[in-house]
């Protein structure tokens, strides 16, 4: 048997590839409306993403939610506060004792000859 052959039909070139025509917008009004179309839809969509991450849990009311401080940070912040009053406590009375303590009447250094001799003699070493 023999196969007849339907005749290949094919369009030009030309018109496969048309150009498009370029449509130009009114400088101002249409511009306008279509950049706030544009930005709606942006700002629609931000709206929608927003609402399904802050979704409240059915179970739980957000106003009724509370942040408890745990026992442990509790006692950790009265450990604190204590070590830090131990602290202001000492100081003062560290302020106390070096005001009266008696203040000497000569403040003359001591000359370094003076200090040398009081200290043991320095071993000297020799090289060969």
């Amino acid at each position: 048997m023999t196969r007849s052959e339907l005749p290949v039909v094919t369009t030009p070139l030309s018109t496969l590839k048309q150009k498009k025509r370029k449509v130009f917008h009114e400088h101002g009004k249409d511009s306008l409306e279509l950049a706030v179309s544009i930005g709606k839809t942006q700002e629609d969509k931000a709206l929608l993403k927003a609402e399904r991450h802050h979704r409240p849990q059915a179970g739980q009311p957000r106003s009724d939610r509370r942040h408890h401080k745990s026992r442990t940070t509790k006692k950790l912040e009265e450990v604190k506060a204590t070590i830090a009053s131990q602290r202001a406590r000492l100081k003062r009375e560290k302020v106390k004792m070096r005001k009266a303590r008696p203040v000497p009447a000569v403040h003359q250094k001591s000359s370094p000859s003076s200090n040398a001799q009081d200290r043991a003699p320095r071993k000297r070493v020799s090289f060969a």
